[in-house]
């Protein structure tokens, strides 16, 4: 399979690598066509309609070219032991960037920050978020595509930490003994793996989520994507950034750092990141068609066709059907109706 190029509306020509198709021609990341960026913003502003599909493809090509223009920078820095960015890590840093927003609900962020929290029970310590979705959905991934002809099996360990660090994840790797099973221990040897890198480049895992300063790559796709949608200005340029940004030695780790001059521009982030929020984000007449929106998904979660609901719904709102009648007309209803409250819930706004 050879690489493609595509025309973005923000970028403009991607060029996409073979195995980032390959992913993008997965069911899970196609269903990214179908949610929102913006939730329900788009019954305010009307041009807001994009969608999560376009928003991850961007990130990617801005992951690639942050990590690109960092690899050359440290080819060239004259230092003793200083770290070195390799091409795996450039295509790691690649799929990262495409694949961090799989597991988004419905509308966005309306479904994990207003209807997940309808639905936590009293002993539940840790809240559903949308990250835990995605690596569950990078594994599916990974098991249906062929991925070994570019990448290993460290090397897939590398992009779910990219996603969320190992620090934010459940501590799953428990002591070794000789009771441990051969997966285990592999699983074991890939966190040491990954944890070492964490530590000797620690300026890989600002470029996707940035924990640090909060500058990275997704949030200026979204930036600049939002505010071309939305028809709002801003001066932030985040090429620029790019082409100013370098691996700096802070005490004795190496982090992205950005010189003096870029100061103004990367307020000009910020500040645009207060705009959207001020005009958009929380937008009053949104957020309460957002609330609204959640108050169907919460009616709707009790006839949604998906397991363990479908057999309630077929038990309580099928049972007038004869059974052939059933199979002729029941099963066509579902699929309707599961599409109709998925695609089209905010049409009833």
């Amino acid at each position: 399979m050879e690489a493609k190029i595509i025309n973005d509306p923000i970028w403009g020509p991607i060029e996409l690598h073979p195995l980032c198709i390959r992913i993008i021609d997965t069911p899970q990341f196609q269903r990214l066509r179908y949610i929102k960026q913006l939730g329900g913003i788009s019954l305010v502003y009307p041009g807001a309609c994009h969608c999560r599909f376009e928003h991850s493809i961007g990130t990617s090509y801005l992951a690639r070219s942050l990590g690109l223009e960092l690899q050359k920078n440290l080819a060239m820095l004259d230092e003793p032991n200083k770290p070195d960015i390799t091409d795996k890590e450039i295509l790691c840093l690649e799929v990262a960037g495409l694949c961090h927003d799989l597991g988004h609900g419905p509308f966005s962020h309306l479904f994990d920050q207003l209807f997940i929290p309808k639905f936590k029970k009293p002993g539940d310590q840790k809240a559903w978020e949308h990250e835990d979705a995605t690596l569950n959905m990078l594994n599916s991934i990974f098991k249906n595509i062929t991925w070994n002809d570019y990448l290993e099996d460290e090397d897939i360990e590398f992009i779910k930490n990219l996603i969320k660090k190992p620090d934010e994840k459940e501590q799953k790797n428990p002591s070794l003994n000789e009771k441990t099973d051969e997966k285990e221990q592999k699983k074991h040897c890939l966190y040491e793996k990954t944890d070492e890198k964490e530590q000797k480049k620690p300026s890989l895992y600002e470029i996707i989520a940035n924990g640090l300063n909060k500058i990275d790559v997704d949030k200026w796709d979204y930036f600049s994507r939002d505010c071309h949608m939305l028809g709002l200005h801003h001066n932030f340029q985040c090429k620029r950034s790019i082409k100013l940004a370098r691996v700096v030695k802070h005490g004795k780790e190496w982090h992205i750092s950005y010189p003096k001059s870029e100061y103004y521009n990367l307020f000009d982030m910020f500040y645009t990141r207060y705009t959207l929020y001020r005009q958009a984000y929380h937008h009053p007449v949104a957020k309460a068609v957002e609330m609204m929106i959640t108050d169907a998904f919460v009616k709707a979660n009790k006839c949604l066709l998906f397991p363990p609901n479908k057999q309630r719904y077929q038990t309580c709102y099928l049972k007038h059907l004869s059974k052939n009648t059933y199979d002729f007309f029941g099963r066509k209803l579902e699929v309707e109706i599961c599409w109709d409250c998925i695609k089209n819930l905010a049409r009833v706004f």
